[in-house]
């Protein structure tokens, strides 16, 4: 019944802590998210730079999960490269390391006071801002209260010597302790709840240093299980960093237990109190690990590569030239919007030339990619729509008004091409499925109808990135031959098929294709009008 309740006391206080750390990274995601993002895309090549913003982001918001998962979000998008990654990855390794030295501190009462502060500033300030800093500071008091509750629950632990003796094993077999660790924060996915309770147990004075030290070497490996389950459905160059950051923790822990004894006595001349020690050879680790793995990224990178084959294809996911802060000037916003929206129009045709590729070349392996972009497109129209409607809300001039309403109705049409590519695409896919041949006349038909559909958007889109009447009107002229080509395909059509040159199941799709294509000048006609008619 004792061992029970040990046990209660001790998960009821891991569970506080774990909720005040998530109450606490969200509060601080809050308050820096919008600079997060912004901060890590403006990494350099330089890796000791990103290493420096890795660790600042990451004792800022005090989750090196939320950095990681950042991390490959800019990864997918192409924003940012493996070498820049693995340096932001190794410092966020090193900022984590500032909530062991928070916990290490013997808090006693005054998580109280920390909460009842917090709880005011949350629950009756009515600034935003002051509402999110009211819930860093709570997030902070229940982390102190769960170590208060953990330390709380380990002290009858004393009056237990099968426990007591298995500890000590951790320290006379620093192996078991490795394991141990990396298991439990594998399970727990948070190296700082390992670490936290390490240190609330050694605060009874029931774990030796050696022990303590095995148990979070183990974390550091354990911690790894985040980033991999992140990158699971991510693309090859989240998975290269998961790998990077195993190899890094592994190779780096399997040093520092050769090197046990030496290193437990630089840790002891750091502190005379135990828990600090911990927390000081936390960091030490950390921060000597990455410091010696710098020299190695490029080598690193090449063995992920070489570990995790394949084509990296970027998803050019989320808008690059957005910013609500400036959306109180409006003319800016709607320079930055015209830029999104030509990157997207950029985007869509790619996938016109991709989806010509997988239908009359029989491309299968752009297919994936082509999908990809399509989500992308998506996710554009979304962001740039309710982008445009936050400008619309300001009082605008007449020209910003009139260039306002081209731009809404343009990123439309742009996603609606978008579209029918991927409906191309779904139309290669069934005809090869299905083994449909089209004859050698109306696959000449198809790639002329291609050329056209094609170029007609591609004169649309550059008339509006140029903002240019003439290149418009060619895009016009080009839209009248796309419709006449329409006309005389099918009729085409229709008398191969009474010759017999065709055969019967291969023209139901050879029409939609048509279709598509001639929907898609349609659009490029669309855009061309409205700036011709300047709305």
């Amino acid at each position: 019944m004792i061992f029970i309740s040990i046990i209660f006391g001790m998960l009821g206080g891991l569970a506080v802590f774990l909720y005040g750390l998530w109450i606490l990274s969200n509060g601080f995601k809050k308050l820096f998210s919008r600079k997060l993002k912004s901060v890590l895309e403006k990494i350099t090549q330089n890796t000791f730079r990103a290493l420096g913003i890795g660790a600042f982001v990451t004792s800022i918001i005090q989750s090196s999960s939320i950095t990681i998962v950042t991390l490959i979000g800019l990864l997918n998008a192409g924003l940012l490269s493996l070498n820049q990654a693995i340096g932001v990855m190794l410092g966020a390794e090193i900022g984590t390391t500032i909530t062991a030295q928070i916990v290490a501190f013997k808090i006693g009462i005054y998580y109280a006071p920390i909460l009842f502060f917090g709880l005011v500033l949350l629950f009756f300030s009515k600034n935003k801002k002051l509402q999110y800093v009211g819930q860093v500071i709570f997030g902070f008091g229940l982390v102190f209260l769960g170590m208060h509750l953990m330390t709380q629950g380990a002290k009858p632990l004393k009056e237990m010597p099968a426990l007591i003796n298995a500890l000590i094993q951790f320290g006379k077999n620093p192996f078991l302790g490795i394991l141990a660790g990396t298991l439990f924060t594998a399970l727990m996915q948070s190296s700082s709840a390992t670490i936290s309770l390490v240190i609330a147990i050694s605060m009874e004075g029931l774990l030796t240093l050696p022990a303590a030290v095995a148990l979070i070497f183990g974390a550091n490996i354990g911690t790894c299980i985040t980033g991999a389950l992140a990158s699971l459905k991510s693309g090859i160059s989240s998975k290269r960093l998961s790998v990077a950051q195993l190899i890094i923790n592994i190779f780096g822990v399997a040093i520092f237990g050769l090197l046990l004894g030496p290193f437990l006595k630089i840790v002891v001349l750091t502190s005379d109190e135990i828990p600090r020690q911990i927390a000081n050879a936390h960091m030490l680790f950390n921060v000597i690990s990455a410091l010696v793995a710098i020299p190695f990224v490029g080598f690193l990178v090449r063995l992920t590569q070489q570990l995790i084959r394949g084509k990296i294809i970027e998803e050019e996911k989320g808008a690059k030239f957005l910013n609500d802060n400036i959306l109180s000037t409006p003319g800016i916003a709607i320079l930055q919007s015209h830029k999104e929206i030509i990157r997207m129009s950029y985007i869509a045709k790619d996938m016109l030339e991709k989806s010509k590729e997988v239908l009359l070349k029989n491309r299968p392996d752009l297919i994936d990619e082509v999908k990809e972009k399509e989500n992308s497109t998506d996710q554009l129209h979304h962001i740039i729509d309710g982008y445009l409607t936050k400008i619309s809300e300001f009082d605008l001039a007449k020209e910003e008004s009139e260039k306002l309403t081209l731009l809404i109705h343009s990123v439309a049409d742009i996603e609606r091409v978008a579209d029918h590519a991927d409906n191309l695409v779904e139309f290669a896919e069934f005809r090869m499925k299905n083994k449909i041949e089209f004859s050698l006349q109306a696959q000449k038909e198809l790639e002329e109808m291609f050329k056209k559909s094609i170029k007609s958007f591609s004169l649309a889109i550059e008339a509006l990135e140029k903002e240019n009447i003439e290149i418009a009107r060619c895009a016009l002229e080009v839209e009248k031959e796309v419709n006449k080509l329409d006309e005389s395909l099918r009729n085409s059509h229709f008398e191969r098929l009474k010759k017999g040159i065709c055969l019967p199941e291969s023209g139901p799709l050879y029409l939609e294709i048509i279709d598509n294509l001639e929907r898609i000048s349609d659009h490029a006609e669309n855009i061309a009008s409205g700036i011709i008619i300047g709305f």
